[in-house]
């Protein structure tokens, strides 16, 4: 393969945006959203915005938000770390990944793969 093949093949690759707030944030989830992501999305493109904030108040770890198409919220409890944060980071991108691919929204399907994301992830870490 010639260089200017290579460079065809990642000019085709569909770009992803990561916002992470609030800016600032102590709380790193570029790693993990990378890695799904390129793993599991690797040929749309997305908008993706992950807002650390407290949802203490609504009994939930996080959330994800289709805003548009292509677009996306989540939303995680920023009193989250270890396992339990990139779980649920994992969780709401599964979320994602149902949207994107027209799947039910089924939360004992995101429970069960986030088990296995984060088996996964951490054997690719």
């Amino acid at each position: 393969m010639i260089y200017s093949d290579i460079l065809d093949r990642v000019e085709e690759r569909p770009i992803h945006t990561l916002e992470v707030l609030p800016e600032g944030s102590k709380i790193a989830c570029e790693g993990v959203v990378d890695w799904f992501l390129m793993e599991y999305i690797p040929n749309r493109g997305i908008d993706l915005t992950v807002e650390h904030l407290d949802l203490s108040d609504e009994g939930v770890t996080g959330w994800c938000m289709k805003l548009g198409p292509s677009e996306y919220i989540i939303q995680i409890h920023n009193d989250l770390t270890g396992d339990e944060y990139t779980s649920t980071i994992l969780h709401e991108l599964y979320h994602v990944y149902q949207h994107l691919n027209n799947l039910p929204q089924c939360e004992t399907c995101a429970y069960l793969a986030e088990k296995q994301l984060l088996d996964k992830y951490q054997n690719h870490c």
